[in-house]
């Protein structure tokens, strides 16, 4: 008969011992995706590099120049925000199917709502020419500023959460199967009221896509024009636009000017360098062709003209008044900055300065690369600064890890468990309210099919970066590294040569199973289970 050790079983007092750097930080559940992500990193940065480029700075490939860097933060960023509301739903132990569906909702409403205003509408019984149903209006607001527009896009994608958290708490059922139907009821509403609303008169039923909605973002001061949207603006007679540029003061003309003479030199080199490519383009081939031959006579010939073969340098094209006014109007602040704060670009100085003059954001043809970065990526960092000091320094982050962790003992001891719940619902509603907002000011337009499969990316987002899916556990740390571990895999794996790009799905799958794994394991340990 054998009997164990009771040395080599964990004992209760083991919790308490004093432990390792490296101990503790092998138990946090971050290490593991930011191995991950820089692992993701590397692959984006090496196989971006062109072709027959030998290099081992990743930021002369495609994926981290200035405009690889904009668009794959603005997915990651985007992707982010809905995951902190999904991942801090799942800590408190539960899940929102819906947050897809919120976000074509929230984009169509606020859509509808900016290109044809906002009426409030009273529906009555009238029997005059038959029974039928007929509307009041009770009043209606033509011209609706982008606040009021995400105001009253709140209102109905808060009430929403509000009513799914009522739902779970009070009727007991699984928040899977609440927030299901909640995909599936605002998914149906917001095709309906598009095809609805949006059409002409001639038509009986509209489109699910809404466009032609002002570019609110655009919208600039000029002086001596009042309040016009930028490329309008940029299209005045030229007699307008001289006149401008002869206003502006010295320094500021100065500065313009320098600045296009520098772009105007790069599109001249660039489109020099592109006409001496085409002339020597035959010869390289005829030179191959002799190479293959074994014509060593033709290769010495072919070689000295490919060597002697020279164009004439194109001139710059000269800096004129109407250029100096296009590029002042171009650098007018937004006189919407609601719209500009959701839609808009930062950190615009900072990538003028890389392009000139430190020539890094520039394209093929010597313009200017990228403008910054999207807005989108602030408002990420300050969601997830706010969402870590709330859910790290402050009793309600105490009472969301204790709702999720053990949902009786946290009724017992006095917490709030269903107010933290509800709230926690309203939460990821306005944080879907947040992505769509985004976008609509992004883009200009809103489509029911936004947001589609989003809701799983959201979780899935969570759920590598930590997040464990029985509640009382994750970080938002965490949860933002999942969400750039998700981001730079669709990037990273479509510049792998021989790989279908789709082979990300593939990778994030496995990514997910092992960190569900991982993240359960660690939590046992914490706790002191094994």
């Amino acid at each position: 008969m054998t009997t164990s050790n009771p040395t080599s079983q964990r004992q209760e007092s083991d919790r308490h011992q004093k432990k390792t750097w490296l101990t503790l930080l092998l138990s946090r559940p971050e290490v593991g995706p930011i191995g991950v992500m820089l692992l993701l990193f590397g692959m984006l940065g090496y196989f971006s590099i062109p072709a027959g480029e030998m290099s081992w700075n990743p930021f002369t490939g495609e994926g981290f120049n200035a405009l690889g860097i904009r668009n794959f933060l603005r997915v990651i960023s985007q992707l982010g925000i809905i995951a902190i509301g999904a991942g801090m739903l799942i800590i408190a132990g539960e899940f929102d199917l819906s947050i897809g569906s919120m976000i074509g909702f929230a984009g169509a409403c606020m859509a509808m709502i900016l290109r044809w205003g906002f009426s409030f509408i009273i529906p009555y019984f009238s029997f005059e020419g038959g029974f039928h149903i007929e509307f009041y209006t009770l009043f209606h607001i033509s011209d609706v500023s982008p606040i009021l527009a995400i105001f009253i896009t709140l209102i109905f994608t808060l009430f929403f959460g509000w009513i799914q958290g009522t739902i779970v708490v009070k009727s007991g059922l699984p928040s899977f199967i609440v927030t299901l139907g909640g995909l599936f009821f605002l998914r149906g509403l917001t095709e309906v009221s598009l095809r609805s609303f949006n059409h002409r008169p001639d038509q009986a039923k509209g489109a699910t896509t809404v466009t032609e909605i002002p570019d609110i973002k655009n919208i600039v001061d000029v002086p001596g024009h009042g309040e016009m949207v930028r490329e309008k603006a940029k299209a005045l007679p030229e007699a307008d636009l001289i006149s401008m540029a002869q206003s502006l003061p010295a320094d500021v003309v100065a500065k313009i000017t320098e600045r296009l003479e520098y772009t105007y030199q790069r599109v001249a080199d660039a489109k020099t360098q592109i006409l001496l490519d085409k002339g020597t383009k035959p010869l390289q081939e005829a030179l191959a062709n002799a190479q293959s031959s074994g014509n060593e006579y033709m290769v010495g010939m072919i070689q000295e003209k490919i060597a002697n073969f020279k164009i004439d340098p194109l001139v710059p094209k000269t800096v004129t008044d109407v250029d100096i006014a296009r590029v002042y109007i171009d650098n007018l602040y937004s006189a919407q900055p609601v719209a500009n704060f959701f839609g808009g670009d930062i950190l615009e100085p900072m990538f003028d300065w890389l392009y000139f003059p430190i020539d890094w954001n520039t394209n093929n043809f010597g313009n200017q690369f990228a403008p910054g970065l999207y807005s989108c990526v602030m408002i990420w960092l300050i969601i997830a600064i706010v969402c870590y000091v709330v859910l790290s320094r402050t009793q309600a982050g105490n009472w969301i890890y204790s709702t999720g962790g053990n949902l009786n003992a946290a009724k017992a001891n006095g917490v709030p468990t269903d107010k933290v719940k509800v709230s926690l619902f309203m939460f990821s509603a306005f944080c879907a309210t947040v992505f769509a907002t985004c976008q609509v000011f992004e883009v200009n337009t809103a489509d029911a099919a936004k947001g589609n499969l989003k809701e799983l990316e959201a979780i899935a987002a969570a759920v590598i970066g930590g997040v464990v899916l029985t509640g009382g556990f994750g970080t938002i740390l965490g949860i933002c590294v999942g969400a750039f571990i998700f981001g730079i895999a669709k990037e990273a794996f479509f510049y792998i040569p021989g790989i279908d790009g789709s082979f990300y799905r593939v990778f994030l799958g496995l990514v997910i199973i092992a960190s569900a794994l991982t993240n359960e394991n660690i939590r046992k340990r914490i706790i002191g289970s094994i």
